[in-house]
């Protein structure tokens, strides 16, 4: 055995091999990573928790006392190290129910399947602490997960357990961001482990995809837009987070999902995660019939049950109207003439202007008759002026439909959630949410930016336009490319609203049509190019590359007369909002070779070979 007392003066090397011998044991002890930190404050968190706090981000589920997050501290004594463990989760399920017409379902986050991980987190910490206790008696220990003081990201990084990405998750190298993270405070003087050094480079996936825009920048979360703290807060939401939200019942994965990083990564070696496909991607109209004693029955093990049925009865209601299930009409009217709580009758409301029809019209009239809560009032008024407007609601595809896209995902994208959210969010017109609250970010009375689909040889372009000209064609159909054509219109334009518009873009359509059909070789088309005065100088000596013929990165460098800038050109051309037409697919490397492309070094191949044939 090991005493404190003498171990400071003993050499590094006891406590070194102790911390191997822990690590060593981490297997046996329900976890999957330790990582040793020293316990000094974290000095530059403190000033980014604080610019957080003062714009207005903070979920307000984290301590209120930025001292306390920063300052490791260990009741009785001195800290001297932080211990951080990981548990793994899986990111798949095998054989997942399907929405059918009908028989709708919701979907759990991942960390929510199998049972609550802070209860997992707990035992295997419990017996770590009994681990190092057994040879260090008078050790002193304090554990925590999630509801402690200090930031776990944090600590986690610090102790070389994974890096901190922009999504705000930290990424082990070996489990992706698929982990649950703890940590300890002790007063045993580890030697530290060395953070890793890996980061995300470039990608931008995460903030793409967001589908709320709640990543503001690299490793930045306005936790006030981010659907998974959405989707456990009580209250009412406004439209643009109903229509985001789309099936999700708690929680958020996009961010995880689209990572390169966990690309193929699934951690099923721990039976207590394993998901119950019932339980966490469930059917939604018997969810509004749940009990409080069934609900903890059914519920009562997964770390989603913490806030109770309410948010995520009110979550189904909003799944159910972004479904337009025409079969819960019934039901929702139900919940909006008799249940007693007001956030669950106005989202009834608002699902039944979703889904229309006479009986939903019908529903609201009689409901606005006997309601006396203010806010559900003004929620009854504005579903019946969406369901009076002239304006036709737009029929959106249905479970049948999502279900064959489901089985396209990759691997297992947790098929309805990426879908929904594209479903419920791409096919509304601006004008059917213009009675309700503006969205600060996607502003409803925001700038107009049109756009139209064009089916080419290379596949699908999405054409996007303002009044001012052709401002981005993207690789793809708009609800397949929505999120990274939103964040684009975040950076650039800021109030924005995206209009289906053949007529706008119907001059840029035709003239793309005869490029590929070898019938034009320049455009002649008023543009507005959105980019720094940098990315504008390249684009402009790329729109002046002649058809059919290429550049080098060195020979636009020099063009523009920075020849050591080949770098920053490189970057530049990869973020050419207006591909084909600024013909960034006429770069070449140096010996003549195919560089990287947008659209894929297939559709460069193409478009090449297109133009040495014409």
């Amino acid at each position: 055995m090991t005493s404190v007392r003498t171990g400071a003066a003993q050499v590094a090397s006891v406590w070194e091999a102790l911390k191997q011998e822990i690590k060593a044991a981490g297997p046996e002890l329900g976890i999957d990573d330790i990582g040793f930190a020293s316990a000094d404050p974290f000095v530059s968190l403190k000033s980014l928790l604080e610019q957080s706090r003062d714009k207005g981000y903070a979920s307000g589920f984290e301590e209120s006392d930025i001292e306390k997050r920063v300052h490791p501290a260990l009741q009785g004594g001195e800290p001297a190290s932080l211990i951080a463990i990981a548990v793994a989760y899986p990111s798949k399920m095998i054989n997942p129910p399907k929405s059918e017409p009908g028989a709708y379902r919701g979907i759990f986050a991942r960390s929510a399947w199998g049972q609550d991980y802070h209860q997992v987190l707990r035992t295997a910490m419990d017996k770590l602490v009994s681990f190092i206790r057994e040879r260090v008696p008078e050790a002193m220990i304090e554990s925590m997960v999630d509801t402690g003081a200090l930031v776990d990201r944090a600590v986690s990084q610090r102790a070389g357990i994974g890096f901190s990405a922009k999504n705000c998750s930290i990424i082990s190298p070996k489990f992706g961001s698929w982990i649950f993270l703890g940590e300890l405070v002790t007063n045993i003087p580890f030697p530290p482990d060395t953070p890793v050094t890996e980061d995300c480079g470039e990608c931008t996936k995460c903030i793409d995809a967001c589908p709320t825009g709640a990543l503001v920048g690299p490793g930045q979360l306005n936790a006030q837009r981010c659907i998974s703290f959405l989707t456990q807060t009580k209250g009412f939401l406004d439209e643009e987070f109903m229509l985001k939200i789309g099936n999700r019942l708690y929680g958020c994965d996009t961010c995880q999902i689209v990572c390169p990083k966990n690309r193929g990564k699934n951690w099923d070696h721990h039976p207590e995660f394993h998901p119950d496909p019932e339980v966490v991607k469930p059917l939604l109209l018997p969810l509004l019939d749940i009990g409080n004693r069934e609900f903890k029955e059914r519920f009562g093990q997964s770390s989603a049950s913490w806030r109770g049925k309410k948010p995520i009865q009110r979550n189904a209601v909003i799944a159910l109207g972004n479904f337009k299930d025409k079969s819960a009409v019934p039901k929702l009217t139900q919940v909006l003439k008799r249940d007693p709580r007001p956030e669950l009758r106005g989202t009834a409301a608002w699902a039944l202007s979703r889904i229309g029809g006479e009986d939903a019209m019908r529903a609201i009239g009689e409901a606005a008759a006997i309601e006396q809560d203010g806010n559900v009032l003004s929620m009854l008024q504005k579903a019946k002026e969406r369901l009076m407007s002239s304006t036709a609601l737009p029929e959106q595809p249905q479970a049948g439909h999502a279900s064959k896209l489901e089985g396209k995902s990759e691997g297992e994208l947790e098929r309805t959630t990426e879908i929904n959210e594209k479903q419920s969010a791409s096919t509304d017109k601006p004008e059917e949410a213009a009675a309700w609250k503006p969205s600060a970010v996607t502003g409803l009375h925001g700038k107009p930016v049109y756009y139209d689909e064009l089916l080419t040889p290379i596949g699908t372009l999405t054409l996007c336009a303002t009044d001012e000209g052709l401002c981005h064609i993207d690789f793809g159909a708009f609800h397949v490319r929505e999120a990274h054509l939103q964040q684009w219109a975040r950076t650039w334009i800021g109030e924005y609203r995206y209009e289906k518009n053949e007529e706008k873009l119907s001059d840029a359509a035709e003239q793309l049509r005869q490029y590929f059909a070898g019938e034009r070789k320049t455009f002649d088309l008023q543009l507005e190019r959105y980019g720094t005065a940098f990315q504008l100088q390249v684009w402009q000596v790329l729109s002046d590359i002649s058809y059919g013929e290429a550049l080098t990165h060195q020979e636009v460098a020099e063009k523009i007369g920075r020849p050591k800038a080949v770098r920053a050109v490189l970057d530049a051309i990869s973020k050419n909002p207006i591909p084909i037409v600024i013909p960034c697919h006429r770069m070449s490397g140096k010996d003549g070779t195919l560089v990287g492309y947008a659209g894929g070094l297939q559709t460069k191949e193409q478009l090449l070979t297109l133009e040495q044939q014409t």
